[in-house]
C-alpha cells in the first residue's frame, strides 16, 4: 500500500503576510511534495492594539498574497479557516488535531521559521504538537538553526528572507511600503485603511507639511520606545500621530472641540483666555474620538495631556508628552538631548521635558497651566523621597 503524502500545516497570524512567508511555503512544496499545504490564519492576534486587524481583513490580505505569488493556482495550497471558525484563540496543538482527525494516515508537518524554535518549549502543550506531527524548520538570518537544537526538527533547504510581520507592522504604521510585501497587498492596505494608513491619509489632508512631519516623527519615536516600557507600539503610533490632529484648526472650533474633551484640572476658561493655543491639546482628543474614530480611553488621554502633562499621567500619556518634545526635527537643541536621553533613560527624560516646557512657558512671560506646575511638584517630591 502507498505512503500517505505528507500535510503541511502554516500557522500564523499573518499580520502582515510577507514575501518570507511566501518562500516559506514554495520551499515547502518543491521539498516534501505534500497532498496538501494549509495556511492557517487565526482568528484573534495576540497583539494588543488600539485597533487590531480583523480576520476578515488578514484573510483578503493573505489571499492577495497568494494570488500574486508562485503559489498561485497550486491546488494543493489551501486556506484553512478552521480557527476562525472557533471564533476564540486556538492553540497549535488544537489546529494540529484538526488535522489529524481530517487526514488520518498523513504525516502530519508544522512550517515555521527557525526563529520560533527558541520559544517552542514554552508553547501550551508543546510534547503534545510533537507526537502528532514534525517541526519543519526553514533557516531565517540571524537564528541558528542545528540538528541539536532543544527540539527535534526537519530542517528546509535554503536561507529565507527574515521579515518579522512585528517590523512590518511597525513601518506600514509610519506609512513605509517595504519591500519585503507585495506591491497588491501593500495596495489592498491603502484601499482597506488599514495599518493606520486610514487615519495617516485624513491627517496629512487637514494639517500642513510641517505639521504633518512632526506628527509622523512623534509617532516614529513614541512607536520605538513603546517596547522598552511595555506599552504596545501601535497605540503608541497612533497616540503619537494624532496628538496634534487639532493643532492648526480655528481658534472657534479648538474651543468648541476642547469643551467636548473635559478633564479634572483642565482651567479651561483661564487656558482660553490666557494661552487658547494649548486648546488644541483636548481638542485634539475630541478631534481623535470623533473625526477619527479612536475609541481607546488611553490613545485619548495620551493626546489631550501632551502638552501640559499631569502627575496622574498613563505610560502612554508620558510617552507621547515626551516625544512630541523630543520628536526628530524640533529645531531647539534640548529636543536632541531628551530624544537621547529617552533611549537611556525614560523617567529622567521625562522630568527633563516637563522642565524644558515649563522653562519656556516661563521666558516667554506667559500664563503657566497648573496642571504643568502640578506635574514639576510632583517630580520634585518624588526626587526628594
Amino acid at each position: 500500500m502507498a505512503e500517505e503524502k505528507p500535510v503541511i500545516i502554516y500557522g500564523g497570524s499573518f499580520d502582515p503576510p510577507h514575501k518570507g512567508h511566501i518562500a516559506l511555503a514554495a520551499a515547502a512544496l518543491r521539498q516534501l511534495r505534500p497532498r496538501a499545504l494549509y495556511f492557517v490564519p487565526g482568528f484573534r492576534t495576540p497583539f494588543k492594539d488600539a485597533r487590531p486587524v480583523p480576520f476578515a481583513a488578514r484573510l483578503a490580505l493573505l489571499k492577495e498574497a497568494l494570488r500574486g505569488s508562485a503559489l498561485d493556482g497550486r491546488p494543493e495550497v489551501k486556506i484553512s479557516s478552521f480557527e476562525a471558525g472557533l471564533k476564540r484563540v486556538v492553540y497549535t496543538h488544537e489546529t494540529i488535531a484538526h488535522f489529524k482527525r481530517r487526514h488520518p494516515g498523513s504525516r502530519l508537518y508544522f512550517l515555521m521559521g527557525s526563529d520560533c524554535l527558541a520559544s517552542f518549549g514554552k508553547w501550551k502543550n508543546s510534547g503534545e504538537i510533537l507526537r502528532d506531527a514534525a517541526l519543519l524548520a526553514g533557516l531565517r538570518p540571524g537564528c541558528a538553526l542545528q540538528k541539536r537544537a532543544a527540539v527535534p526538527f526537519v530542517p528546509l533547504d535554503g536561507i529565507f528572507p527574515r521579515a518579522a510581520s512585528s517590523d512590518l507592522r511597525g513601518r506600514l504604521f509610519l506609512g513605509e511600503r517595504p519591500r519585503e510585501m507585495q506591491r497588491r497587498v501593500l495596495a489592498l492596505i491603502d484601499r482597506k485603511g488599514l495599518y493606520l494608513s486610514r487615519e495617516r491619509a485624513r491627517l496629512k489632508r487637514t494639517l500642513s507639511p510641517r505639521r504633518f512631519a512632526h506628527c509622523l516623527e512623534t509617532a516614529r519615536l513614541a512607536q520605538e520606545l513603546a517596547p522598552g516600557l511595555g506599552l504596545p507600539p501601535q497605540k503608541a503610533a497612533l497616540a503619537g500621530l494624532l496628538h496634534d490632529c487639532a493643532r492648526e484648526l480655528p481658534a472657534r472650533r479648538l474651543r468648541s472641540l476642547a469643551l467636548k474633551f473635559r478633564t479634572p484640572g483642565m482651567a479651561y476658561k483661564t487656558m482660553a483666555r490666557e494661552a487658547p493655543v494649548l486648546l488644541h491639546a483636548w481638542a485634539g482628543a475630541a478631534e481623535a474620538r470623533g473625526a477619527f474614530g479612536v475609541r481607546d480611553r488611553g490613545v485619548l488621554e495620551a493626546i489631550a495631556l501632551h502638552a501640559t502633562g499631569t502627575p496622574e499621567m498613563s505610560p502612554l500619556a508620558r510617552l507621547v508628552y515626551v516625544c512630541d518634545l523630543a520628536a526628530e526635527g524640533r529645531d531647539f537643541p534640548e529636543a536632541g538631548l531628551v530624544r537621547e536621553l529617552s533611549r537611556r533613560d525614560f523617567a529622567a527624560a521625562f522630568r527633563e521635558t516637563n522642565y524644558v516646557k515649563l522653562s519656556y512657558a516661563f521666558s516667554c512671560g506667559g500664563w503657566v497651566h497648573p496642571l504643568s506646575v502640578s506635574l514639576w511638584n510632583s517630580l520634585q517630591e518624588t526626587k526628594l523621597k
